[in-house]
């Protein structure tokens, strides 16, 4: 059956809830947007902590291995002292030995420190890629920020002027169509309005009877029976 209200009227509304949803989506964009480079940054910033890290890591295990090297060698010049003093050959034999495995371990010790240090190296390679990526996250975070900021009192001004003249284009309706109107808005938000696409609703593509299509080539709004929403012709049909 078809309702009280001309087809300009629905396709006002029509126009005015999708200008809404357009707007109040780019304004939930922008907090979106924030929060995904936000996770960037933090990713990135979590990435060079992880290195810095690592480089403090390698370079204490260096430390303590030169630290070793230093005693090594503090005890290597006592017992070619200890050798000296020697007073028999058995003792000067047990000397030799232990000088000659303590310059083992020494060298063993040098080759450590070497690989620590090249390990020490290896990993600050890294840190520069890593901090120029936490800067370029940073510019672009700070540069969205601005964007959604300078864009915020526009689109929230916009929101207001469009919600007026939906507002005021609701209370033009006919009594007996706005119950329809707003459980279909209810229903399905913006989408509660569709342009007869051929002979189908817009929204579901469900065949329109004989009778639907009569009402609505005399500019008159049917209901879409299989989903509800208010069908209406295009401008030019």
């Amino acid at each position: 059956m078809a309702l009280a209200v001309t087809t300009d009227s629905v396709r006002t509304l029509h126009r005015l809830h999708r200008q809404l949803e357009d707007l109040r989506g780019q304004l939930t964009a922008g907090p979106r947007a924030i929060d995904a480079r936000t996770k960037l940054l933090d990713a990135a910033s979590s990435k060079l902590a992880t290195i810095q890290a690592e480089v403090k890591k390698a370079k204490m295990v260096a430390d303590q291995k030169q630290l070793q090297l230093r005693s090594s060698e503090t005890r290597l010049n006592d017992l070619d002292a200890k050798l000296n003093a020697c007073k028999t050959n058995r003792e000067y034999q047990i000397l030799q030995d232990q000088i000659a495995a303590d310059k083992m371990a020494l060298k063993v010790l040098e080759d450590e420190i070497l690989e620590a240090l090249e390990r020490v190296d290896s990993i600050r390679l890294t840190q520069p890629a890593a901090e120029a990526e936490v800067s370029a996250a940073e510019k672009v975070l700070a540069d969205i920020k601005a964007k959604v900021s300078a864009e915020k009192a526009a689109l929230e001004s916009e929101v207001s002027r469009v919600s007026g003249d939906l507002e005021r284009a609701e209370a033009e309706l006919p009594p007996d169509s706005r119950d329809p109107y707003r459980r279909s808005v209810k229903s399905k938000g913006a989408d509660g309005m569709a342009v007869v696409d051929g002979e189908s609703c817009g929204g579901c593509y469900q065949q329109l009877t004989g009778n639907m299509v009569a009402e609505l080539s005399m500019a008159r709004v049917v209901p879409c029976r299989s989903c509800g929403r208010l069908l209406y012709m295009n401008k030019d049909h």
